[in-house]
């Protein structure tokens, strides 16, 4: 693939390789390829305006052995520091649950606890996404956030989430209205060659080159253009096509865009030998935001 635009490029991008037992993420700015156990990410974000922490937050661990791999996007209403205090909390709910392999579990923690920290009724919406990778199986919840879309290998073709192998996904209110609420998920099989895309409104409130709104049809029919040889390459390549429909795309809002795919890669034993030690050890944090911060 190849980036239309010279201001976003292959270049540009910094890579990042992940341990076992590490949380990296936040809320600023980024262009990272990163690298874990059991998955291959790009990361895109970039604040609106001048805001040193945009709305949308995005955070990734891997557990002790590295046979987890989880992945939360958030888009939250609000800039500057009350989105730096949400990163925060967002942080601390995934750095206590980054074994555990319920993911129900996960949210219902990340919904109480939002809901218990925004302030003036705010909420956000968001994804949340577990990879097994002995079972090569991807778990997501959804909190009012747009559908991911799923490139799969073996029809060679993208298409929405929903449509994939999921009869039903349960769509759930967005984190911050109400504590109780119950979220579900659905598992799909997630091979080596497929890829997800995960990302916020910006990309789906972008225009077409007919100045019409994309809408989520209108970026499946985008993404489908795309080459599929490297697929490294990907992040780059839409979001220099988004501002090749428009130059005003992915300007007006916080824009990001996460793509993973699995590594294929078995665990080493030494990781599993050693999840022992990084127990007693701890998280390791790394990325725009960590404790110190």
């Amino acid at each position: 693939m190849t980036a239309t635009n010279p201001g976003h490029t292959q270049a540009d991008i910094s890579e990042q390789r992940m341990e076992c037992m590490e949380l990296w993420g936040g809320s600023r700015e980024t262009d990272t390829l990163l690298k874990m156990s059991g998955l291959e990410a790009q990361v895109f974000s970039r604040a609106y305006g001048s805001s040193e922490h945009g709305g949308d937050v995005y955070y990734f661990s891997s557990c002790a052995s590295g046979r987890i791999s989880r992945v939360l996007l958030a888009d939250v209403t609000g800039h500057g520091e009350s989105v730096a205090t949400t990163a925060s909390m967002l942080r601390h709910v995934m750095r206590n649950n980054v074994n555990m392999i319920r993911q129900t579990r996960l949210m219902a923690a990340i919904n109480q606890e939002f809901t218990r920290v925004s302030e003036d009724g705010g909420f956000a919406t968001a994804l949340l996404m577990t990879y097994f990778s002995p079972t090569r199986s991807l778990t997501l919840s959804v909190a009012g956030h747009p559908p991911p879309l799923l490139y799969r290998q073996s029809i060679g073709e993208w298409v929405l989430f929903e449509d994939s192998q999921a009869e039903s996904l349960p769509f759930n209110l967005p984190l911050g209205i109400t504590e109780s609420t119950n979220y579900g998920y659905y598992s799909l099989a997630f091979e080596p060659g497929d890829l997800l895309l995960a990302y916020t409104d910006a990309f789906t409130e972008a225009f077409a080159a007919n100045g019409e709104i994309l809408g989520i049809q209108g970026l499946l029919a985008i993404v489908n253009e795309a080459p599929q040889d490297d697929k490294n390459d990907f992040i780059p390549w839409l979001v220099a096509r988004m501002q090749e429909l428009n130059e005003a795309n992915l300007t007006h809002d916080d824009a990001t865009a996460i793509s993973i795919q699995p590594t294929g890669n078995r665990i080493p034993l030494r990781d599993n030998l050693f999840a022992p030690w990084r127990l007693v050890r701890g998280v390791r944090e790394s990325g725009q935001e960590t404790s110190g911060t």
